[in-house]
């Protein structure tokens, strides 16, 4: 065959896969906010309701100031939750309804809406980091959709993670998956690893794949300052549905 045919078919087939990376990467960009605006209301923020004993200034009598003690009541923020079904049952990690069990203290979820709805806790695992809770008086809720093969997830695929990072609302971060099946010494079970940007308040949040299905909870961080550096996990889903069914059957 001619050089110059040979030179101008790899031409074409180099062009060719270019053009097609491109055009995929275009998509998946043009798709995004859709995808997103489609998986925020599965989204929860949660809080809880605090009460703590302060010291408060009373009015002056001659000058002399005097203090009296009272209980005060606050919003606090406890991390993000993943509705599951359209009857308002949500998933979490343990560790962001802990306090709020051990005290005594009651669960606000926060909607995408900005609807407020009590709720109260289902179950848990302690050792899985999952629990399950349920609001009240919750009506029509849109579950998030799951990833059915979560085996055939591979590193380097997109993904984005959905929380309430420090208690500021909803937010959005996006990253790959850096490893799978990701073990710890000290701690139970596999985890999905990502560089998403992960941070306190995301816990309980989602891990979604590029189409917006759930692919994992996401549950903690590797970190020396605090903050993310792209050592973030997830606890995989079919994990989490494992522990639902135990609680929620």
């Amino acid at each position: 065959m001619n050089r110059k045919v040979v030179i101008s078919i790899c031409l074409w087939t180099i062009l060719g896969l270019l053009s097609g990376f491109v055009f995929l990467n275009y998509t998946t960009s043009e798709k995004l906010p859709d995808i997103l605006e489609e998986a925020s209301p599965s989204i929860v923020n949660i809080w809880s309701i605090k009460k703590w004993k302060a010291w408060q200034e009373k009015s002056s009598l001659l000058g002399i100031k005097r203090y009296q003690q009272v209980i005060k009541t606050g919003f606090f923020p406890n991390g993000s939750g993943v509705i599951i079904d359209s009857q308002g049952k949500i998933v979490t990690n343990y560790h962001v309804i802990k306090d709020a069990l051990q005290s005594n203290q009651k669960l606000i979820i926060e909607l995408n809406s900005g609807e407020i709805i009590e709720a109260i806790i289902l179950g848990f695992s302690e050792t899985a980091d999952i629990a399950v809770i349920q609001t009240i008086n919750g009506e029509n809720l849109k579950p998030i959709k799951l990833k059915k093969n979560i085996d055939d997830l591979r590193v380097g695929e997109q993904v984005i993670a959905i929380g309430n990072p420090q208690g500021l609302g909803k937010s959005f971060s996006m990253g790959i998956v850096s490893a799978i099946n990701r073990q710890f010494k000290n701690v139970t079970g596999t985890f999905i690893q990502t560089d998403a940007s992960i941070n306190p308040g995301n816990s309980g949040g989602a891990l979604i794949d590029k189409n917006g299905y759930l692919l994992g909870i996401t549950n903690f961080i590797e970190t020396t300052s605090g903050g993310s550096q792209g050592l973030n996990f997830a606890i995989p889903i079919d994990e989490v549905m494992k522990v639902y069914n135990e609680i929620t059957n």
